[in-house]
């Protein structure tokens, strides 16, 4: 069946998301189409920047195309889901998948996404002025040297090709500014530090850059990329280095070596990864307990996953499950 074609303007209505402006604005929206599902937006607005939580149950397969003009700097973080994007002028595609992020700038405004059905979505979205970016990042480095002539030249650029992966140290600023406790004037400025330091390490990784990546063949990088959204588009299932070597065409020595230089993670690491980041999300938001959650997973006892999973989240499925953040080192 073909995708349902839509313009952002068929989803959302622009006048009622408030612009970051001298003073703080906030705001919670609900949006329903009978194809592309239901849409909850919680947003916020400072100065110089903009911040939305986005829930997302699409109903069919969707293909959303973007002409709304933007000059400031959108950056993704993307929490469950996914959703394939391509900006005019900037290559590779976005693949945003859970536990991924990047950082845009599309002056030319077109871009084109791409969305399955039946599907839980949820990202959290920072929007900065150009202005206010270009002298936060300033031009001591190469990357920031890159960003700032871009700019000059309203070029559109990513902050990586592809997508980098949110580190431990990121998901837990984004639980802050998600489920924060504080109110009135003390959250405000609590939730600006987070996003600022946020930001501040989403550059630090695109200015750092895996080493041996730069030489690695063209053909090496583009099949270790179709390796990796293989696994997550199938990380429940097991998986042997054999079979991932025959599936990417690349020998065993290659796909260990090259997977780690170029995302900074060993692939068995990575697949963990995406197994307890899916164990969260349903611990979270879904009405499973703990031993289905194991079960899901491929666990034959659940104390095994529970191991597991305080192991990498610093804390029990149980305490996770009833709210308690993550503790990373």
């Amino acid at each position: 069946m073909a995708a349902t074609v839509l313009q952002t303007t068929d989803l959302f209505e622009f006048d009622q998301i408030p612009d970051s402006g001298a003073s703080p604005t906030a705001g919670f929206l609900r949006f329903h189409h009978r194809k592309a599902g239901n849409i909850v937006i919680r947003n916020i607005g400072f100065p110089h920047m903009q911040i939305m939580e986005m829930h997302w149950e699409t109903a069919e397969d969707i293909e959303l195309h973007d002409v709304n003009p933007s000059e400031g700097v959108s950056i993704n973080f993307m929490l469950s889901g996914a959703m394939d994007t391509q900006f005019r002028g900037i290559r590779p595609a976005l693949n945003m998948r859970p536990g991924t992020h990047n950082l845009v700038h599309a002056p030319e405004a077109t871009h084109l996404s791409r969305l399955k059905r039946g599907q839980s979505m949820s990202m959290l979205l920072v929007s900065l002025e150009k202005a206010f970016f270009a002298s936060a990042i300033g031009s001591s480095d190469r990357w920031s040297e890159q960003v700032l002539t871009d700019f000059g030249h309203r070029r559109p650029f990513s902050g990586v090709p592809g997508t980098s992966t949110i580190t431990p140290r990121m998901q837990h600023l984004i639980h802050d500014i998600r489920d924060g406790k504080a109110m009135g004037p003390m959250r405000n400025l609590l939730i600006q530090s987070r996003v600022l330091e946020l930001v501040a390490l989403e550059i630090e990784q695109f200015r750092t850059p895996v080493p041996g990546a730069e030489t690695m063949p063209v053909d090496e990088v583009e099949k270790l990329h179709q390796l990796k959204r293989y696994l997550e588009a199938n990380f429940l299932a097991e998986h042997s280095l054999a079979q991932l070597s025959r599936y990417c065409l690349l020998n065993e020595f290659k796909v260990k070596k090259g997977f780690r230089q170029l995302f900074n993670i060993t692939v068995f690491n990575y697949l963990r990864k995406l197994r307890m980041d899916h164990a969260g999300q349903l611990l979270r938001h879904g009405p499973l307990s703990v031993d289905e959650v194991a079960d899901q997973l491929g666990y034959e006892h659940s104390q095994h996953f529970s191991i597991a999973f305080k192991k990498y989240t610093g804390v029990t499925p149980s305490q996770y499950q009833h709210g308690k953040p993550s503790v990373y080192a």
